[in-house]
C-alpha cells in the first residue's frame, strides 16, 4: 500500500493545475472613462449626475463576480489597447429624466431612462449592443410625469441607481459569453 500512495500523489498533483485553472475568473477590464475618452480618443462624455459613471463601473466590478468574470476598472489607453485581455467600454447615450431634464440625445419619449451603449473590444474586434434600464415605471409617476415628482421615497439619484443595478446586470450578462 505504501507503493500506491506516492503514484496517487503524482497524479492528484497532475490534475491540479488544470483544477485551478478552469476555477479562476476571466479578466475583463472596464474602461472608467465613459464615451471611450481615454487618451487618443477624441471624444468627451458629458459630465451627467448623481455619479452614474462611478456607479455603473462599481456594479459592473460587483455583478462580473457573480458570472465568473474578473473586471477591473481601468483608465488609460495602454490597457484599453492591450490587445489581449477584453475591454468593457460604455458610452452613456441617453439619461432622460424628464421633459426638461435630458441628458444626450433628444426625443418625443420623455420617459425617465438610461441608455448605453457597452462594447468589447478585444484587439481589433469591437462588438456592441445597446442597453436600456427604466428609472421610473408609468405608474411610479404622478400626473405631471416628472421624474423629479416622484416623492418623499425616492429622489433622482436614487431611482437612477436603481436602474443602474438592472443596466449592470444586463450588460454584465450579454459580455459574459463573449469575454469567456
Amino acid at each position: 500500500m505504501n507503493k500506491l500512495l506516492p503514484l496517487t500523489l503524482i497524479c492528484l498533483s497532475a490534475f491540479t493545475p488544470v483544477l485551478i485553472a478552469s476555477e479562476q475568473n476571466s479578466l475583463v477590464y472596464v474602461n472608467q472613462n465613459f464615451g471611450f475618452n481615454v487618451p487618443g480618443y477624441n471624444y468627451a462624455q458629458a459630465e451627467l449626475p448623481c455619479e452614474i459613471d462611478k456607479n455603473l463601473v462599481e456594479l459592473l466590478v460587483k455583478d462580473s463576480a457573480k458570472s465568473g468574470l474578473t473586471m477591473e476598472p481601468v483608465n488609460t489607453t495602454e490597457k484599453v489597447n492591450n490587445g489581449t485581455i477584453p475591454v468593457l467600454l460604455i458610452d452613456i447615450e441617453q439619461l432622460a429624466l424628464g421633459k426638461d431634464f435630458s441628458f444626450g440625445t433628444k426625443t418625443e419619449d420623455n420617459l425617465p431612462k438610461v441608455q448605453v451603449t457597452a462594447a468589447i473590444l478585444r484587439g481589433e474586434d469591437l462588438q456592441t449592443a445597446k442597453h436600456t434600464c427604466a428609472i421610473a415605471v408609468l405608474n411610479e409617476l404622478t400626473p405631471s410625469s416628472n421624474i423629479l415628482d416622484l416623492g418623499v421615497n425616492y429622489s433622482i439619484c436614487s431611482a437612477t441607481k436603481k436602474c443602474l443595478k438592472d443596466l449592470s446586470k444586463d450588460i454584465v450578462e450579454w459580455a459574459s459569453p463573449l469575454v469567456k
